[in-house]
């Protein structure tokens, strides 16, 4: 396999009767996620972590919306994930879910968390 593509991974489960497909491609610079309920990309919202001058302090997130609405859940979802997954590399995130519930977004995130595995971070 040629090195200049990315790594890249799909799955598709059905999350509370919705077919749910999701793309993980890791680039050299970028992690990209998109998840869509609808069978497109949605919104795309950008999430890096900044230099934190304090050590003592928690740390600071940039989060931009590049494509799409431009709501705080969105901001609340990627910056969640990009937390967890403890990514050292900007997060290219989008998604098109059908319900950002609590649950769904906690089955959403679990999903994305054991099909990440396939891929070497």
């Amino acid at each position: 396999m040629d090195s200049k593509f990315p790594q890249t991974t799909t799955a598709q489960t059905t999350l509370n009767n919705h077919v749910t497909d999701l793309v993980i491609s890791n680039f050299d610079n970028k992690l990209f996620i998109s998840i869509t309920q609808f069978g497109k990309v949605g919104s795309l919202v950008l999430v890096r972590r900044d230099v934190n001058l304090n050590e003592d302090s928690s740390p600071v997130y940039s989060i931009k919306s590049l494509l799409g609405k431009d709501q705080a859940e969105y901001h609340i979802l990627a910056r969640h994930l990009y937390e967890r997954l403890q990514l050292k590399k900007q997060l290219l995130f989008g998604f098109a879910l059908q319900s950002f519930e609590k649950k769904d977004l906690e089955n959403i995130e679990e999903f994305i968390c054991s099909s990440i595995t396939k891929i070497n971070l």
